[in-house]
């Protein structure tokens, strides 16, 4: 006896392809599309530069905090003297500072390019998303 197998025809869309290989084939398609978006590397970019600078910022901002809060010593100044010398303490203070100021902009900018680079990547999922809905229906049309 000869045994015959016998298969099914899968359900088929109006694309040709059963929904399984649809689905399959959406995935596929949005894992690509998204990792040759310039939205999301560009958005990736952003965060990762982002994120460095916050570490950084942070890291020193506390760093001269510190030296900023303690106490400065004072000693009196000459009245006859035009413009008297800069002690090294108030030198090595106004130095902290300026880098404190420095390193809050740092700080300030890490924040708005990670929120940025957030925002590109929802831009980058957004726009991939579209194509990969709008894409069968394109192609159903045909």
């Amino acid at each position: 006896m000869a045994v015959v197998s016998v298969k099914l025809a899968p359900v088929v869309d109006g694309c040709g392809l059963d929904h399984e290989d649809t689905r399959v084939a959406e995935r596929a398609l949005s894992t690509l599309a998204l990792i040759r978006s310039p939205w999301v590397i560009g958005g990736l970019l952003l965060i990762a530069v982002g994120v460095g600078d916050v570490i950084a910022g942070r890291s020193k901002l506390a760093q001269y905090q510190a030296v900023l809060a303690q106490p400065q010593e004072t000693r009196p100044r000459d009245p006859a003297r035009l413009f008297p010398k800069v002690t090294e303490s108030e030198e090595q203070r106004a130095v902290a500072a300026a880098k404190l100021g420095f390193y809050n902009q740092l700080f300030l900018g890490g924040q708005l390019l990670t929120v940025s680079g957030l925002v590109f990547i929802v831009v980058g999922l957004v726009r991939s998303r579209r194509r990969v809905v709008n894409t069968p229906v394109a192609a159903a049309s045909r």
